[in-house]
């Protein structure tokens, strides 16, 4: 895995530790991918740690409410800080758990890139014994990746999917694939260490009889599979000291062996892989084959088909499976519950009426034949031409990924296009950092215009003088509703004589 870091403001309190709960919230999503909203609101309703009765309020009324109820107000900023609170127990533990392995403080350590934790980690130990530190690599040397394929389109099930517990530090560890530079043998023992720890967190998740005590587990368990899979991820990057290219290079062509090999049992044993992801397959059973302990059995015939310390576990069961290309898919679980999976099917920049369609159009192909897209479609248009919405539900929220003064230097040097949110900062009142959020909305009245020039604050819409591009907003709904007609009924015609 490529190493990734986080650029956040450093504080320093000598005696102290500080570590802003919403970066560990980042951390975790740039892994999971499981948030629809990084705020604090959607996140402790995704941990499970929300109060029944908690207070919500409207942001932009924040001074209104002070001036109507403080009572109200005071409680809604307690759940704030609560709701922090319990976040941070989940996530800042499996920190605070590594700077007793890493030579790095407890605020420093989210800091630090996974290649990075590991390299200092290394050269702690030989220099404890006195040892010579190999120099470092001089330049990135490319190999193939993992192997990952898209079979079949569209919706399938029943569906199963079994991977590879940790695939590349398990072959690391069954093939004894170190740095040529680790003289001292330090490598695997501390990848095996740092991976039993990690499957024993995700068993506990597995286990747990609460969610609050899964959440944890599981947030556990992922910090240290991106740190384990981070050994594989070390040994290709360039400079630090105990990097391999030549060793990378075969432990991923090692994993498209395995992968292939799995792939090749499940199909002499009649069940049909459906999609392929570097360390795991979503496939249809075979007849016979529909229970979870036949399921279950024929997973274990595939790992026992592995050579030793490769085991393959059966990581879910699905009615169905939507398929939309490589890495974006959607599953429906036994228990009714939908995960949604690829920027390409739950995109948080999109506007929130898109996102509703899009969530609403996979249920329906997930549940149904998707033959009710159509009508959801119709509803959506009906509502927008009525104008039967707040200004939220069709703004767009973007992120400011650099100073104001830095994109207009880029746009008068033509490196860049305009942007809307960069336009409207350019011209308000309150100063615009990067990192600050804008949200906007489309004036106009024709689908085609240039969105940097037809933009406004949401924050200047007035609902007595509504300024919306409804055609505008149509316009990328039907776009986005094209994407799934290849997947909805053929229309009967004059001669289907089927």
């Amino acid at each position: 895995m490529a190493e990734r870091s986080i650029d956040y403001p450093r504080w320093d309190i000598y005696g102290r530790h500080i570590i802003d709960t919403y970066f560990l919230v980042q951390h975790y999503d740039l892994a999971q991918r499981s948030l629809m909203s990084q705020g604090l609101k959607q996140v402790a309703r995704h941990f499970g740690v929300s109060a029944p009765d908690r207070v919500y309020l409207d942001g932009n009324d924040i001074a209104g409410q002070f001036l109507r109820d403080p009572e109200l107000l005071f409680r809604y900023n307690l759940d704030d800080v609560l709701e922090t609170a319990a976040i941070f127990n989940i996530l800042g533990y499996p920190w605070f758990l590594q700077t007793q392995m890493f030579p790095f403080s407890f605020q420093n350590c989210p800091l630090r890139g996974n290649a990075t934790r590991i390299n200092a980690l290394l050269l702690r130990e030989y220099l404890h014994r006195g040892h010579a530190i190999p120099p470092r690599t001089a330049e990135a040397t490319p190999f193939e990746g993992g192997y990952t394929e898209l079979l079949h389109e569209g919706v399938r099930g029943p569906v199963v999917h079994c991977d590879v517990a940790s695939l590349y530090p398990s072959l690391m560890l069954a093939y004894r694939l170190k740095p040529a530079s680790d003289s001292l043998g330090l490598f695997l023992p501390m990848l095996a260490e740092l991976r039993r720890f990690r499957l024993e967190a995700k068993q506990a998740a597995r286990e747990s009889a609460n969610s609050e005590d899964r959440h944890y587990f599981a947030a556990l368990q992922q910090v240290f599979k991106v740190l384990i899979n981070s050994f594989f991820g070390y040994l290709g990057a360039p400079l630090h000291n105990f990097s391999d290219p030549v060793t990378a290079a075969e432990v991923t062509r090692l994993g498209r062996v395995t992968i292939k090999t799995m792939m090749e049992l499940l199909r002499s044993a009649g069940a049909e892989p459906v999609e392929v992801d570097t360390d795991g397959i979503y496939f249809t059973p075979p007849q016979g084959c529909e229970q979870e302990e036949q399921q279950l059995a024929l997973v274990e015939r595939i790992s026992a088909g592995l050579p030793e310390g490769i085991d393959v576990e059966l990581d879910g069961r699905y009615r169905t499976m939507f398929a939309y290309k490589p890495k974006n898919y959607a599953l429906l679980g036994y228990d009714d519950a939908i995960t949604i999976r690829g920027s390409s099917l739950r995109s948080r920049g999109m506007e929130l009426y898109l996102r509703e369609f899009m969530r609403a159009a996979v249920e329906l192909l997930l549940t149904s034949d998707g033959s009710g897209i159509e009508r959801l479609y119709d509803n959506c248009v009906t509502r927008l031409m009525a104008r039967d919405f707040e200004i939220g539900w069709i703004a767009r929220t973007e992120t400011l990924n650099e100073s104001l003064a830095g994109y207009q230097a880029k746009i008068q040097a033509g490196k860049r296009n305009h942007s809307a949110a960069f336009e409207i900062a350019g011209t308000a009142e309150r100063l615009y950092r990067a990192g600050d959020q804008v949200s906007y909305y489309i004036i106009g009245s024709g689908k085609d215009i240039t969105a940097y020039e037809q933009c406004r604050p949401v924050s200047s819409y007035n609902p007595a003088r509504p300024d919306v591009n409804i055609p505008y907003y149509i316009d990328k709904l039907r776009h986005l509703k094209k994407r799934f007609d290849p997947f909805l009924p053929k229309e009967p015609t004059l001669f289907d004589f089927s």
